[in-house]
């Protein structure tokens, strides 16, 4: 997972995509926002040169940011985004925000957008431009919103959640409707309220385990795809090991009961 990465960064971030690839990620993830495209695109074509991995190998998520929103300017954000990855089809698209999060908002505007930028997104895959399209910080009533309105459902909704962060009610919704969720901050970027819980540390220990496998583990025993964020070889590693045990029902059942609401990052409720 690539996020921000400055002018002067992006040699050392073209190293840890490669980094990550070799240590067995097929998952990419990043945004319109994100200065990390173009450097991705390097990255995923260096490793194919190197043999590392086939290009067709690998999933990359990429995002439309709010400010491109509405039907011509999503189209013309995937047709940015094509070119930056430097591939002929995009993987996965999702709209990155249900809308700008101002203070000043309009509900009826952002209905609106929402409704614009998921044709475009509909378009993109009927034109071949887009695999799948899905959405991300959607809460539980954008989605009812858009699943009213779409021709083409989201295959995916990537959303915080963390077992301090588990939004049931959308995670209800999403199985009902078939979306596969993509959990963002599934670490909560380390807080210490979760990976120094002392519950977590008892199942870590008794496991044999490390928090942080202890919590990817978690993740993807209720469904979930986690991505976390990560430029340490050695913690990729650490992280992707979470692939090699289970938890036990009682041990699942003690970080299901630490849920307390607790975000890491933007509450996308407050998007009108």
């Amino acid at each position: 997972l690539v996020r921000s990465v400055h002018a002067e960064e992006a040699d050392d971030a073209r190293l840890q995509i490669l980094d990550a690839l070799r240590a067995g990620y097929r998952l990419l993830d990043t945004s319109a926002h994100y200065p990390s495209e173009e450097i991705m695109g390097d990255a995923l074509n260096l490793a194919e040169t190197e043999g590392i991995v086939q290009r067709r190998d690998v999933t990359v998520c990429t995002k439309i940011w709010f400010d491109d929103m509405g039907f011509d300017p999503a189209l013309a954000s995937i047709r940015r985004s094509l070119e930056r990855l430097q591939t002929e089809q995009l993987d996965l698209v999702l709209i990155h925000f249900p809308g700008s999060p101002d203070a000043i908002q309009s509900p009826k505007r952002n209905r609106e957008l929402r409704e614009q930028t998921w044709r475009a997104c509909e378009r993109a895959q009927d034109d071949g431009l887009v695999k799948r399209i899905g959405l991300s910080n959607w809460t539980r009533r954008h989605l009812r919103e858009t699943m009213l309105s779409c021709r083409t459902p989201p295959s995916v909704l990537q959303t915080e959640v963390h077992p301090r962060c588990q939004p049931s009610d959308l995670l209800d919704a999403c199985a009902e409707q078939q979306i596969k969720v993509m959990a963002y901050c599934p670490l909560a970027h380390g807080a210490t309220t979760l990976l120094k819980s002392p519950s977590l540390l008892r199942v870590a220990s008794e496991a044999g385990r490390t928090p942080s496998q202890i919590v990817l583990r978690w993740s993807m025993q209720k469904g979930l795809v986690p991505i976390p964020h990560s430029s340490s070889f050695a913690r990729m590693r650490e992280n992707l090991a979470a692939l090699d045990f289970k938890l036990s029902g009682s041990q699942m059942a003690i970080l299901d009961a630490m849920d307390v609401a607790e975000r890491a990052s933007f509450d996308p409720s407050k998007i009108a």
